[in-house]
């Protein structure tokens, strides 16, 4: 069906309906919608995050007093891996002076006609060692401390008889120094060291094709004076 408007042009524009009016009445809610929805979905969202970020903070403060027993326990082993690195250089650095000494008197000869007259021990690290094995002395053993020795013997077979119970002993090494004979006495006096072997120590002497260790007092004579 058409319609058809028989009115006059004047009487027309009162009767169609004013589009701009209803614009007017329909646009303010639109904007106002456009405006506060996104507002309601960031403040959603900003209450979210807040309560996420208390939440948190609540799991923070549970676990602060965890932290710092945490803390506590990691100062306390670091402290305690510095004691026990020092106690392991001062235990890997330590010469047992009272050992040495036992293991030395053990070895004494009774009735040998000696008789010491100073003991010095001291260590004998590998520089010191390896100068030495160059000089024929302490050859295949690796000597790790020595005794220095001085005394007096009633003959020289009771100083050799002496060293020889340590030159003979494995866990031992020999370093002949000196000797001489007392012109009012006629006793004789002797200076000798002797050296402790380390652990697994022994090893073929240089020089000695079947392995057999070289004497030690062979490679060492100087400043003797026998009468």
């Amino acid at each position: 069906m058409v319609e058809l408007n028989l009115l006059p042009p004047q009487e027309r524009k009162r009767g169609e309906p004013n589009v701009w009016k209803y614009a007017a009445y329909v646009l303010p809610p639109v904007t106002i919608l456009a405006l506060l929805v996104p507002e309601i979905v960031v403040g959603r969202q900003v209450g979210q995050l807040r309560a996420e970020q208390d939440r948190l903070n609540g799991e923070i403060a549970a676990l602060a007093p965890t932290k710092s027993e945490y803390d506590r326990l990691t100062a306390t082993g670091r402290t305690l891996e510095e004691v026990t690195a020092v106690a392991g250089q001062l235990r890997d650095g330590k010469t047992y002076w009272t050992n040495d000494v036992a293991s030395f008197s053990a070895q004494l000869p009774a009735g040998g006609g000696v008789a010491l007259t100073s003991m010095n021990v001291r260590p004998l690290d590998a520089g010191a060692l390896s100068s030495l094995q160059q000089g024929g002395v302490y050859v295949g053993k690796n000597v790790v401390r020595e005794i220095d020795l001085s005394g007096t013997a009633r003959s020289q077979q009771a100083v050799v008889n002496f060293l020889n119970v340590y030159e003979n002993d494995p866990n031992f090494a020999v370093n002949f120094r000196s000797l001489g004979q007392e012109g009012e006495t006629g006793r004789y006096t002797f200076a000798a060291s002797v050296g402790l072997v380390g652990k697994g120590a022994d090893t073929p002497a240089e020089g000695a094709p079947d392995g057999t260790p070289t004497p030690a007092s062979a490679g060492n004579t100087g400043g003797s004076d026998v009468r």
